[in-house]
């Protein structure tokens, strides 16, 4: 390169063998960058001109035109995958919503998406990217747009991009399931379980407790004395840790529950943790002529009871370890038995504020 003003040449014009170019340098990522923008044989007064044009683009240490590396999907995926790993514990989830987008926008560089694409690749989603052949819900759908967005606000905090190319893009109306069990039907789901999921079950269907956080828990988070299951950061969804309270059924329950010797958890199978129960748990909902009831449906189940019950609302999320108020709604169900029982307490309230006037005009109609 040239020494600076050899040719008499003004601030970040050089020029060589080949030609005038432009030298500075740019700001990528927080590492400064030195960065070479070739005029070629050009006239002085041209390549002077063109110097101007940039002037405050350089000043400000940035990328002149669309000289700055484009950013393949790809690669921005790969890079939330690495964020995801070291920090989510929805991994395993994160990876299969990336590689349905992955196979859709593949190398396509990031900022080149748009709306319109999206929508194609929901289209595209619901045909040929649904492997499983289901019609897919409109939550399902959403999860993949939930991390495309988070994937692309990532890579506006790492500045591979200088705009979001998805901005606006709105998520499909969710009906969140309503399904929860009635005392008698409880009790035939119970009587139709193997006797040794049936402690998984009271114990899902009384706390709210996850399916993992139960499948995962062992001896030495059961505090007997405390009477209470103390699940530790790593142990939960939210990564936050929280008591589960345990009553005396309960703790009796816990306490019946056999103790496999070198095992540390408390429901497992021969020794090893429990990963899957779905056709024992799908079994005993034929049985007990439950139709369309999941296992998670039992937190659905604890949430509302307690509720139900009277216990405060800041009380049951701390138990659930719900962090919001609005995904806490969606598992608290308003059922017909409270619409019925709210006119009941209007009724009850009217009639304690009566004064004796009406009263008596009530009794004389009456």
């Amino acid at each position: 390169m040239s020494k600076p003003n050899v040719h008499g040449l003004p601030q970040h014009l050089r020029k060589d063998e080949a030609g005038y170019f432009l030298d500075y340098f740019v700001q990528d990522g927080g590492v400064k960058k030195r960065k070479r923008e070739r005029l070629g044989l050009i006239p002085l007064a041209q390549a002077r001109k063109i110097l101007a044009q940039h002037t405050l683009t350089m000043a400000e240490q940035k990328y002149l035109g669309d000289s700055r590396p484009k950013i393949t999907f790809t690669e921005a995926a790969d890079g939330f995958l690495n964020y995801s790993r070291s920090r989510k514990k929805s991994f395993k989830q994160d990876g299969f919503y990336v590689n349905n987008l992955k196979r859709f926008f593949g190398d396509k560089p990031l900022e080149s998406l748009n709306l319109d694409m999206v929508e194609m690749y929901l289209n595209w989603r619901k045909t040929e990217g649904n492997k499983h052949y289901k019609p897919l819900t409109n939550t399902s759908l959403n999860r993949d747009l939930a991390c495309l967005k988070t994937l692309v606000r990532r890579a506006l905090l790492n500045r591979q991009i200088d705009r979001n190319p998805v901005e606006g893009l709105k998520l499909y109306k969710e009906t969140s399931r309503s399904r929860t069990l009635t005392q008698e039907e409880y009790q035939r789901l119970l009587d139709c379980c193997p006797p040794h999921f049936r402690p998984i079950v009271l114990l899902a269907y009384y706390t709210g407790m996850r399916k993992g956080e139960i499948f995962g828990l062992t001896w030495e988070r059961v505090d007997f004395h405390n009477g209470v299951i103390i699940l530790e950061a790593e142990d939960t969804k939210t990564q936050e840790k929280r008591e589960i309270p345990l009553d005396e059924s309960l703790k009796e329950i816990l306490k019946r529950v056999p103790r496999t010797v070198g095992c540390p958890y408390v429901f497992n199978h021969r020794g090893n943790k429990l990963s899957q129960a779905r056709t024992g748990f799908r079994n005993a909902c034929l049985k007990s002529g439950l139709d369309d009831f999941h296992f998670h449906d039992l937190r659905h189940c604890a949430i509302t009871n307690m509720r139900k019950a009277g216990v405060p609302d800041t009380v049951i999320m701390s138990i659930s370890g719900h962090k919001t108020n609005a995904v806490f709604r969606r598992y608290d169900k308003i059922d017909r038995t409270d619409r019925l029982g709210a006119l009941e307490k209007v009724r009850v309230f009217n009639d304690t504020r009566m004064t004796p006037q009406a009263t008596v005009v009530k009794s004389f109609v009456g």
